[in-house]
């Protein structure tokens, strides 16, 4: 499951990454950095319109465009095994595809009543870019465009918290993931992987992560004095 991300990274740093020729802002757009972000709050993502990659902020929550339920609150993932093939999702996956940069990801282990989390990152840092799918919806205000992130399978870094984890593209699938040409399920299922966990890290960050308005860089800081390694062990999530 996806369903809190950070996004540290400024929006020229996304139009370098992604190649992206122009922007299409939101009325509001979201702030640069975002170290808490949940479902419902707008995302920066690229994708292609009309033939050119643009910069757009979604909602965090697809709603299909067919809906006719104005108190949906969207569908924050989809499972990348399925949703070529279920109706809320098999138009987005085959004509509206995107990419979601993110710099980070929480997760959570319960003990007894205690949610303790934990922060996942690229190895030493970065961006990392979400497979995402994205659709728009004449709701009672207007149109609202939205999105949900594409899940698979945990790697070893991640299973011991959630069987799921976001599908996050290397930069060598960008293009063939935008591609607006390519609608065989076929060839665009292969592209989605569980990101491999030698490349990634994680640790222990303070139980304030778990009030979605709370904010901050100081969310990222380890509780413990090192941070651990891509190699976690079962033992460092029964150690907080």
């Amino acid at each position: 499951m996806c369903a809190r991300l950070t996004t540290s990274v400024t929006r020229p740093e996304i139009a370098n990454l992604f190649g992206l020729a122009r922007y299409a802002i939101a009325p509001e757009p979201a702030p640069d950095a975002r170290y808490n972000v949940a479902p419902s709050a707008l995302l920066s993502v690229a994708r292609v319109t009309n033939g050119v990659r643009e910069l757009a902020d979604l909602r965090w929550g697809l709603i299909p465009h067919w809906n006719t339920n104005p108190k949906h609150i969207g569908f924050v993932n989809a499972r990348a095994e399925t949703a070529p093939e279920k109706p809320a999702f098999r138009d987005p996956f085959r004509y509206r595809r995107c990419l979601v940069p993110a710099t980070g990801f929480f997760e959570w282990r319960t003990a007894g009543k205690k949610k303790h989390p934990y922060f996942f990152r690229r190895k030493g840092g970065g961006v990392l870019a979400y497979a995402g799918i994205w659709d728009r919806w004449d709701g009672p205000a207007g149109p609202v465009e939205t999105v949900a992130v594409l899940t698979v399978s945990a790697n070893e870094l991640v299973k011991p918290l959630h069987e799921r984890m976001a599908a996050i593209l290397p930069e060598e699938h960008f293009a063939a993931w935008l591609d607006p040409k390519e609608t065989r399920s076929v060839n665009l299922l292969p592209l989605l992987a569980p990101y491999p966990a030698e490349q990634m890290e994680a640790w222990p960050v303070s139980d304030r992560v778990n009030r979605a308005s709370a904010s901050g860089a100081d969310l990222l800081t380890p509780v413990e004095a090192a941070v651990v390694s891509s190699r976690i062990q079962p033992s460092l999530f029964d150690a907080a």
